[in-house]
């Protein structure tokens, strides 16, 4: 039997940052994940601007970049046959499309550097509960192999069909049903653009994703609408060919590109918050909060968490009391996350444009001056919203406007 100040279920980003945030406190911490590593695993793979800070403070920025992974530094929207392409963000930002076969052992790594001792092909079987709280968990290696492993807490970074969380009954709330069906793909040949874009594309009912990776590879996401779920459920790799291929300029840009493997998929993601802690356990990523893939925000934000709970676990293994230590991170996290998920729900619950918003959206589009005017509009009244300090972190966005808007029309 062993003894641990931390268990975490889970070696994923959230459980790999986790790891290594309480590693370099100095705990004493255990990871465990069924997966074998490296390995890819379903993902938005999508990591923007604060994503990619939160990376540089784990110190783990430079190895993902030594991987190959490319700077994205433009943003490209389709409005049907209109396009609008700017910077995505300010001089010298950008952000990252890493697959998580590399991403997750990256963490891992650095945990284990850290310190942690990680157990891949390793399967939690269930919780000990000494009838208060919990203080341990039964572990299964791939051979077979049962011991009991003891923890000051047991942390699930299972995802959203998290153990833990069934174990434990974490509440749910704020809960709503899965919005749209998601499909993706590696694709390598793709026609790149001159600088490394991430690509946006409404139309049809579907929203598409366009990921750049390393140079020469790709992944391409579709979500589509409910009652489409079918066409894709009986041949999805031919269906998302055919979508694909309609979008703006990827018939020609798909020429001599070819798959990766298979076109992955879910039926659609449940967006809910679990109540993410209690007594001996605690809830990270996406087992305690999770939204529709479409704004693309999920690894950042179970990296952000992991910062959160890392923060809170360490004053409570310093001696605090646990109940207002664990209460203040519960409403931290809620108070942070809650706007991105109301926006997601939004976002994701739109249908297709009708003729008219789609003929007032390309007019815009294509005037430099309207879309210049509209951007000093929404900055004028930032001052009136946000605190003197947020305001001036916006200022950046004066300078994209102050060239001529780049809008073309295919």
């Amino acid at each position: 039997m062993n003894q641990y100040d931390a268990l975490i279920v889970g070696g994923r980003a959230a459980g790999g940052s986790l790891a290594l945030l309480l590693a370099r406190q100095g705990r004493n911490v255990l990871v465990a994940d069924r997966d074998e590593f490296p390995s890819d695993t379903m993902s938005t793979h999508f990591m923007n601007l604060a994503a990619v800070g939160s990376l540089k403070r784990l110190g783990v920025l430079e190895d993902i970049l030594a991987a190959g992974f490319r700077r994205v530094t433009r943003h490209r929207s389709w409005v049907g046959d209109c396009c609008f392409e700017g910077p995505a963000g300010p001089p010298g930002t950008f952000s990252l499309c890493p697959r998580r076969v590399v991403l997750d052992s990256v963490l891992m790594d650095h945990a284990v550097k850290a310190g942690a001792q990680f157990e891949h092909r390793t399967r939690v079987e269930g919780l000990i509960n000494d009838g208060e709280r919990i203080e341990g968990a039964v572990l299964q290696t791939a051979g077979g192999e049962r011991r009991e492993v003891r923890a000051r807490i047991v942390i699930g970074a299972d995802g959203r069909s998290s153990k833990v969380a069934e174990w434990v009954g974490a509440e749910e709330y704020d809960a709503v049903p899965a919005l749209r069906p998601a499909y993706y793909g590696y694709f390598h040949g793709i026609e790149p653009r001159p600088e490394a874009t991430l690509e946006l594309m409404f139309g049809g009912d579907q929203i598409a994703f366009l990921f750049p990776m390393r140079e020469g590879e790709d992944c391409i996401a579709i979500e589509i609408q409910p009652e489409d779920f079918e066409e894709f459920r009986s041949d999805h790799a031919a269906a998302f060919d055919s979508r694909l291929r309609r979008l703006p300029e990827m018939a020609r840009r798909m020429k001599n590109a070819h798959l990766e493997g298979k076109i992955m998929g879910v039926k659609g993601i449940d967006n809910y918050f679990r109540r993410p802690y209690g007594p001996g356990w605690a809830l990270t990523g996406d087992a305690g909060y999770l939204k529709d893939p479409s704004t693309g925000s999920g690894i950042g934000d179970a990296v952000d968490v992991s910062f959160m709970l890392a923060k809170a676990l360490g004053e409570w293994f310093d001696g605090a009391d646990w109940e207002p230590t664990m209460s203040a991170f519960h409403q931290k996290r809620d108070e942070v996350m809650k706007p991105m998920y109301a926006g997601t729900l939004a976002f994701t619950r739109m249908r297709d444009v009708g003729p008219a918003e789609e003929a007032l959206l390309k007019a815009i589009f294509m005037s430099p001056g309207t879309i210049r005017g509209l951007a000093y509009s929404m900055l004028a009244s930032l001052p009136t919203l946000l605190s003197p300090a947020e305001a001036g972190r916006t200022q950046f966005i004066s300078k994209m406007f102050a060239a001529p808007a780049e809008a073309t029309k295919s």
